[in-house]
C-alpha cells in the first residue's frame, strides 16, 4: 500500500501545474504576459514599469507602462514627452516617486538619444500621475546607439553606447560631457567597442542565428555597485568592471583610462552578451551579479569577486531572451526583494537575425520573476 501511495503521489505531482525551480536556490514564475515587444524593466513597491519600444511585434506604439506589482495587470500608461518617443528601452526607478526613460532615438536611430526624468504619485483612488521633469538631448554628440542608462550614487547619470563604443555622464545639472568616449571614431577603446561576433554556424532556440553585419556591439548593460561601475559588452563577453573616479577623471586620455577596465568575469562562450546585469541594492550582503543570458536563454549570477558563474533557471520560456533585469523591495520588513525580468525574443527577428527570412516571434512576450531563497 505504502508503495502504491507514493507512486500516486509522484504521478499527482509530475501532472500538476509547476513554477519553475532555480538550479541555485529560489523560485521563478510568471508575473505578466505583453502582446508587444518589451525591452526594459524597472519597479518599486507598488509598480513594474516596461517598455514596449514599437518594434518587431507592436500593437500600440513606442510607449513605457505601468503594471500592478502583485497581479501584473496594466494599470497606466507613462505620458509620452512632446513628440512621443522614438525608442524607449531601459528604464531605471531610482526611488522617491522618479523614473528614468532612456529613449534610444529609434531603430535605426532617426535622431540622438535622449533621457527623460519622470515624477510620479498615486491618488487617493489608486491612480498613477506622471509628469515629465527633465529632458537631456544628447544631440550633437557623436552616438551610434545608446544601449543603458544607470544612475549614479552622486546622482550623475551614465549612458553606454555600443557602436563606438564609450560611457557618456549626465550631471546633475543635465549637461552632456565625455565620460570614457573615443578620441576618434576610428580609435576605438579596448573593452567598449564593437567587433566581429567570434564563431560561425550559431544558433540559439534552435534557430541558426547571424548578426547583421557580424557586428557585436560594444558597451552595453550596466550597473553601479560601490565605487565601480560594471558593464558587459557583446563583443568582449562576461563582465567587466572600472573605478566611477576612472570614468570621471576628465585630466587624462581616455585610452589611457580604458586600460584599467577590469575583466570581472571573462567569456564563456563565442555567441555570448549578458544583459541586465544588476546587484541587489536591497541586500548589502549579496555579492551576485544577476544578469539574463540570453543566447542561452537563461538566468545567472555570477560572483563580483570571483567570477563564478551559477544558473539561476534554464526555464526557456520565461527567459526567451532576457534583455533586462531590476530588483524590487521586499515587500515586507526582513524579507526578500523579488528580481523581475523582460524577455524579448529578439533573435527570432529577422532584422536582428539575418539568418532567418522571415519573423518567428512567438508571443505572448514574458515578464518573469526571481525570488531569492
Amino acid at each position: 500500500m505504502r508503495s502504491l501511495l507514493s507512486a500516486l503521489a509522484a504521478l499527482v505531482l509530475l501532472l500538476a501545474p509547476q513554477v519553475a525551480s532555480a538550479k541555485s536556490g529560489g523560485r521563478v514564475d510568471t508575473l505578466a504576459h505583453r502582446d508587444a515587444l518589451i525591452h526594459g524593466i524597472a519597479g518599486d513597491e507598488d509598480y513594474v514599469f516596461v517598455t514596449e519600444p514599437g518594434i518587431g511585434v507592436a500593437t500600440d506604439g513606442p510607449r513605457v507602462v505601468a503594471l500592478d506589482r502583485d497581479s501584473g495587470r496594466q494599470k497606466a500608461v507613462i505620458p509620452a514627452p512632446p513628440g512621443g518617443f522614438k525608442l524607449p528601452f531601459t528604464l531605471r526607478a531610482p526611488g522617491d516617486g522618479r523614473l528614468v526613460v532612456l529613449d534610444a532615438g529609434g531603430f535605426p536611430p532617426q535622431g540622438p538619444p535622449i533621457v527623460y526624468d519622470y515624477a510620479y504619485r498615486t491618488d487617493r483612488k489608486g491612480k498613477l500621475h506622471a509628469k515629465l521633469t527633465r529632458t537631456v538631448d544628447f544631440a550633437g554628440n557623436p552616438l551610434g546607439f545608446a544601449e543603458d542608462v544607470e544612475v549614479l550614487p552622486n546622482g550623475e547619470y551614465v549612458v553606454s553606447e555600443s557602436v563606438f563604443g564609450g560611457l557618456w555622464l549626465i550631471g546633475r545639472d543635465g549637461k552632456v560631457r565625455p565620460g570614457l568616449v573615443p578620441a576618434a571614431p576610428d580609435q576605438p577603446l579596448p573593452g567598449l567597442a564593437g567587433c566581429p561576433f567570434l564563431g560561425s554556424n550559431h544558433t540559439v532556440g534552435g534557430l541558426p542565428f547571424a548578426a547583421p553585419g557580424n557586428f557585436a556591439p560594444g558597451a552595453g548593460s550596466l550597473a553601479v555597485h560601490g565605487d565601480e561601475l560594471y558593464l558587459s559588452s557583446t563583443c568582449v563577453g562576461g563582465v567587466q568592471k572600472l573605478k566611477l573616479a576612472t570614468l570621471r577623471d576628465g585630466s587624462r586620455p581616455a585610452a589611457e583610462r580604458a586600460a584599467e577596465i577590469v575583466t570581472v568575469a571573462p567569456r564563456r562562450n563565442d555567441l555570448e552578451s549578458l544583459k541586465g546585469i544588476t546587484f541587489d541594492p536591497y541586500d548589502a550582503k549579496d555579492p551576485w551579479i544577476y544578469a539574463g543570458d540570453p543566447f542561452r536563454r537563461q538566468l545567472i549570477r555570477i560572483h563580483s569577486r570571483t567570477g563564478k558563474r551559477e544558473v539561476l533557471s534554464k526555464d526557456a520560456k520565461r527567459f526567451d531572451f532576457t534583455v533586462s533585469t531590476a530588483f524590487l523591495p521586499p515587500e515586507r520588513r526582513h524579507g526578500r526583494s523579488t528580481l523581475v525580468t523582460a524577455s524579448d525574443q529578439e533573435y527570432r527577428w529577422s532584422v536582428l537575425n539575418i539568418a532567418l527570412t522571415a519573423d518567428q516571434f512567438r508571443p505572448p512576450f514574458v515578464i518573469a520573476e526571481y525570488h531569492k531563497r
